[in-house]
């Protein structure tokens, strides 16, 4: 969590002094560089940490199972981070990473239902991060096309 809010910070910041002023294509490059390093320190730490993971996450270590959910979240952190490089990826990302933390929110959801885990990785930040990082990604896109709408 820590991580997010230090690279959204950085990466805004970065944007911000670029040139003149927040503008919405600044900000939604920012925001994806901030949620592609996410993704990717995430996913390495479900490779290389995946106990200290589980643990969080109130899970049992499962090593395969981890690395497999690790390399899924460096490919979207990839795919996000692409953003800064080339516009014609940011549609893409958006859908991708949207499917990808709406559907861990359904399966944190589920693990509580069935399971009742209760931990903040599974119930607590990690559900309202996977519902609200996609809508915010959304609504900054929304943003862009507006703002060129109008232009």
């Amino acid at each position: 969590m820590a991580l997010l809010f230090i690279s959204l910070i950085i990466t805004f910041s970065i944007a911000y002094f670029q040139g003149n002023g927040m503008t919405p294509e600044r900000a939604f490059i920012a925001y994806s560089v901030a949620i592609g390093i996410n993704l990717i320190f995430s996913g390495l730490s479900h490779i290389f940490v995946p106990e200290i993971v589980a643990k969080a996450i109130g899970w049992k270590p499962c090593s395969e199972f981890q690395h497999e959910i690790g390399i899924a979240n460096i490919a979207f952190g990839i795919l996000s981070l692409l953003n800064f490089f080339t516009k014609y990826s940011a549609l893409y990302s958006i859908i991708a990473t949207t499917i990808w933390f709406w559907g861990n929110a359904v399966g944190h959801i589920l693990s509580y239902l069935k399971t009742k885990n209760s931990s903040s990785g599974n119930i607590g930040w990690a559900l309202y991060f996977d519902i609200f990082m996609p809508i915010i990604y959304i609504l900054l896109y929304y943003n862009i096309l507006h703002v060129k709408k109008l232009n």
